[in-house]
């Protein structure tokens, strides 16, 4: 049987679902649908489109569906690339189209506030240099109300080089106080009142955390954390350059470093 050359990036919204529980996400799109006439959905790291095409299968025009990458690939560069991605995948296709939009998320999300009404992310916010300042625009985009479901990180593995087990719960998270590291779970609770956003371990894997996002309020959200550029690693960039490598999971990802202001 020839391989599926989309078979790598196939993350689609059965194995989000998963991750977060419940079925989480397509009950709160139907909640929105009962009480407004379209629902926004944006996804952060869309691949080649698997999310993005369920969802689109499912709630066809009742939805407006958003895809953020960084850059363009060989099976998506443009619109139409969905409707040919869709067959690959066997899902029927519905009008309109997911909207795809291709720039550095790094650097904020191009959207006006209170502009979405679900942001979701799996197995892409890792990559995010600063991440601290993406949370802050995730919080932006959403209405009030909105909710967001992000594929955090994944634990501390014991192949890990040393620079990596400085933070066992977030390796790809590391926040500093007074030269001190503190664990991301830690310093997100002072906002889990007030914001509404919690930081939980996946439903099907405990060594990955997820963080869930419902604005409950309009003002903006700031987690006074400075971000440090130069200490931060990019993963991807090293693998096989340095002599502690002992397997491929370690490289890949963003090693983010932060200071409390």
């Amino acid at each position: 049987m020839k391989k599926d050359p989309l078979g790598y990036r196939s993350r689609g919204l059965k194995r989000m679902e998963k991750r977060f529980g419940n079925n989480l996400i397509k009950k709160f799109i139907k909640s929105r649908i009962n009480n407004q006439k379209t629902v926004r959905i944006l996804e952060i790291g869309f691949g080649e489109g698997k999310c993005l095409l369920d969802l689109n299968h499912l709630f066809k025009n009742k939805i407006e569906l958003h895809g953020i990458s960084e850059k363009k690939t060989l099976s998506m560069s443009n619109q139409r690339d969905f409707i040919k991605n869709a067959k690959k995948f066997r899902i029927p296709i519905s009008r309109p189209l997911p909207r795809p939009h291709f720039y550095d998320i790094g650097e904020g999300i191009k959207f006006k506030r209170n502009f979405f009404d679900i942001v979701l992310s799996q197995a892409a916010f890792h990559y995010i240099g600063n991440k601290a300042k993406l949370i802050e625009e995730i919080w932006r985009v959403l209405k009030p109300r909105g909710r967001a479901f992000i594929h955090f990180d994944i634990k501390f593995e014991e192949n890990y080089p040393d620079f990596m087990k400085t933070n066992p719960e977030t390796p790809r998270f590391i926040i500093y106080k007074k030269n001190k590291v503190i664990k991301f779970s830690q310093y997100i609770k002072k906002y889990n009142k007030k914001y509404n956003i919690r930081l939980t371990k996946a439903k099907n894997n405990p060594d990955q955390y997820n963080l869930l996002i419902n604005k409950n309020r309009i003002s903006p959200l700031n987690l006074k954390l400075e971000y440090d550029g130069n200490s931060t690693i990019y993963l991807t960039k090293l693998k096989g350059t340095d002599r502690y490598k002992k397997d491929s999971s370690a490289w890949w990802g963003t090693r983010s470093v932060f200071n409390t202001k």
